[in-house]
């Protein structure tokens, strides 16, 4: 079993369906910190506090900042941390929100039926759906540019690829692209460009890049190559801050040139500040931290990127 097939056995939770018939009453309880059996009903941006106040006290963040922005650069600790937030946040959430809803992770709950492949000459994982639409797209995880390869993209990110895939009949090439302060920012632009050539071989209907925090940020430097954009929470106002060896002299294209673009937005985003975009492009808010959310927002954002993809 892969490890993409072990994280999304890990993180199966299918809870029988038990809809409350009316809102529950809110118990006696402290209204910051409630452990799962004090029924309440919560507002979304409830659930995600009671759900992130759990996950720091018993899950403590390492340190993510660049090594070029002072940071130790442990790549292990912080990509075995992502790695483990999936299961976490199921088991995080069964307990503080209820095992009654459903707390199934997208990667878990949409991709029955996706075909996998490792496509070594290119770095990447080819991911298939069962019905293929003819649509491709490029995916590019998160990490700030030097992190979230390896273990965290196979157990965090890929889970969500598939989703996405399966959801909305795209196939789609998920890159495992070099990474700073290795490589630059022009290394990374030429990896994405020779997996577009690759997709173009076989003659897609339409290309996309899908991009999440800095992976976001890299997808729109290949905005004139392609015929739409997906960014999660992406770090655009950050990437002033790379040092000039890494960005080597890249630049965002304007948001007012770019194709059809969805922007997806972390309303409590803790790593990176809200973007300023233009009416052209469409936006959508999810209650969510830069990392964490709870299942049912979790599915929302892939959902709502797989529409996306298949229109």
């Amino acid at each position: 079993m892969s490890r993409f097939e072990d994280a999304q056995a890990r993180m199966r939770h299918i809870p029988e369906p038990a809809e409350p018939s009316e809102p529950l009453p809110i118990g006696e309880a402290e209204a910051e910190f409630t452990v799962g059996g004090v029924k309440r009903t919560l507002s979304p941006a409830d659930q995600l506090n009671q759900l992130v106040s759990y996950m720091d006290a018993t899950y403590p963040r390492p340190d993510v900042t660049a090594p070029w922005r002072g940071g130790a650069g442990d790549r292990a600790e912080a990509d075995l941390y992502l790695a483990h937030l999936p299961d976490r946040i199921t088991h995080a959430a069964m307990l503080m929100l209820g095992s009654a809803l459903d707390h199934t992770m997208p990667g878990v709950a949409y991709s029955d039926g996706i075909t996998v492949e490792e496509l070594p000459d290119l770095a990447a994982t080819l991911f298939t759906p069962s019905e293929p639409t003819g649509r491709w797209a490029i995916s590019l995880h998160p990490g700030g540019w030097w992190r979230g390869a390896g273990i965290a993209r196979q157990m965090r990110w890929q889970p969500e690829v598939a989703a996405a895939a399966q959801l909305s009949g795209t196939t789609i090439v998920d890159l495992d692209y070099p990474l700073a302060p290795e490589h630059t920012v022009a290394d990374m632009v030429a990896h994405v460009r020779r997996a577009l050539d690759v997709v173009r071989s076989h003659n897609p209907q339409s290309v996309t890049i899908w991009g999440a925090s800095s992976g976001g940020t890299l997808a729109t430097l290949l905005s004139n190559d392609v015929d739409a954009l997906v960014l999660t929470y992406p770090s655009l106002n950050e990437f002033g801050r790379l040092p000039d060896d890494i960005r080597a002299g890249a630049e965002i294209p304007p948001a007012e040139s770019w194709p059809r673009t969805l922007v997806q937005i972390a309303l409590y985003d803790d790593r990176v500040a809200r973007p300023d975009l233009p009416a052209s492009v469409r936006v959508v808010d999810y209650h969510s931290t830069h990392t964490i959310a709870t299942p049912e927002e979790s599915r929302r954002r892939i959902r709502d990127v797989a529409d996306f993809l298949s229109t």
